[in-house]
């Protein structure tokens, strides 16, 4: 048997807060940065609140990465609480956040081993990988067996969206690919993805509807026949049509798990109110 591990990740893996206190994940958070008030991501606001504020907002927020004290500190009381002798940290893509980095920074100042992964992703398609993880963490498995759970399984995930404005992605400078996008027509509705890391581009349809069904159709595409295992789907304050999305996701794919959850704050700055994805991950 394997030595004790904690596991820790980031507030924009859309894990429960319930949820992840039963599977003993750390979840260190983000902030949400609104004029001269800071906010932790999930705990000083919520969803609901952020995406009300959004829509009336005359100054926009702005979004900050976990610090490496952060890290530090929660390292710690992980290591702690779980009596561990090593930490496995998976983290939002690299790409899109410093949070990587100051997880590495955070390493160099605690006493025992900590393994941080980028996963090149965010959302439920980092909140899966963890959940993996922690499966392999109640199997026994080593550090560094975990660690490599993580990587292999945020390679089997994938995140496919659609969002009213992509004025929200280029203020907060996180449009990666979706660059070319701008100046499009107001009723062409673009589908993007998170794909090496970056948002980027997929197609644009001119109905919100046929966007929805895009996304619906293509996360079974890219999971190439393969199973789909778990599901996500979140949203930027449009609770209706992610229950129509899940329901209909379920009949197509029949998942084992499912999850509906609007995006996390942090996110929520910058996909915008009426954003709507869908976050699949299939079996190996």
């Amino acid at each position: 048997m394997s030595s004790p591990v904690a596991l820790v990740t980031d507030s924009t893996c859309n894990i429960p807060p319930d949820l992840a206190a039963e599977r003993h994940i750390y979840v260190a958070p983000l902030y949400v940065l609104w004029g001269d008030e800071s906010y932790r991501d999930g705990i000083d606001i919520t969803e609901p609140e952020l995406f009300r504020r959004l829509a009336v907002a005359r100054e926009l927020p702005k979004t900050s990465q976990v610090s490496p004290q952060d890290f530090a500190d929660l390292y710690r009381r992980a290591q702690a609480a779980e009596n561990a002798e090593a930490v496995v940290c998976g983290v939002i893509s690299s790409s899109i956040s410093g949070t990587y980095a100051s997880a590495i920074q955070a390493r160099e100042m605690v006493d025992f081993p900590v393994h941080v992964v980028d996963t090149r992703q965010v959302s439920w398609a980092l909140g899966f990988a963890v959940l993996a993880a922690a499966q392999a963490r109640d199997a026994g498995q080593s550090a560094e067996a975990i660690a490599e759970t993580i990587r292999e399984t945020a390679t089997r995930t994938h995140l496919l969206f659609i969002v009213e404005s992509l004025d929200y992605l280029h203020r907060g400078g996180r449009i990666g690919g979706a660059s070319r996008l701008l100046g499009t027509a107001l009723n062409i509705k673009p589908v993007l993805e998170l794909r090496d890391g970056v948002v980027n581009p997929v197609d644009k349809v001119r109905t919100r509807k046929r966007a929805t069904e895009h996304i619906l159709t293509h996360i079974g595409q890219i999971a190439g026949g393969q199973p789909i295992v778990r599901l996500g789907i979140i949203h930027g304050d449009v609770e209706g049509e992610a229950l129509a999305l899940r329901d209909a996701a379920v009949a197509r794919y029949n998942p084992s798990e499912v999850y509906v959850s609007f995006a996390t704050a942090v996110l929520g700055v910058h996909v915008g109110p009426g954003a709507l994805g869908i976050i699949a991950e299939w079996s190996a």
